[in-house]
């Protein structure tokens, strides 16, 4: 039984950092949103008012056209954004090397199998 205890401590260090990285991310992501979205506001002023048709454009466009004409608060929340996004990504694969660690191939599989769909989906949905 001796063994078993540093074992399962282990195993609840890794689901710790698992939460404490998501969190981080969370609030790491929502403060660059919220600081790029404050900036085109005092910037700007009020964007929404002249927001009167939408026009669907690709992320990797938006990032690029945000480079070109040096719009840094728009690129700080493009960051945010990106990071956001890329958290389910890492969620699936820290999960899935915890499953490695307890030992449980099946549940493994699964979730390496989940993180290949997710990275194939993101991959496939980019418009370039």
């Amino acid at each position: 039984m001796s063994q078993e205890s540093p074992k399962k401590d282990s195993l609840h260090e890794l689901e710790l950092i698992i939460s404490q990285i998501l969190r981080g991310g969370v609030l790491f992501s929502g403060l660059f949103l919220l600081l790029g979205w404050v900036w085109m506001w005092f910037r700007d002023g009020d964007n929404l008012r002249t927001f009167t048709t939408y026009e669907p454009r690709p992320l990797v466009e938006s990032i690029h056209w945000a480079l070109v004409t040096n719009d840094r608060a728009l690129v700080i929340s493009l960051f945010g954004l990106v990071a956001l996004v890329c958290l389910p990504l890492v969620r699936v694969l820290m999960t899935g090397i915890l499953f490695v660690k307890q030992k449980d191939r099946g549940l493994a599989i699964m979730a390496f199998a989940v993180f290949l769909a997710l990275v194939g989906s993101f991959l496939l949905g980019i418009e370039i």
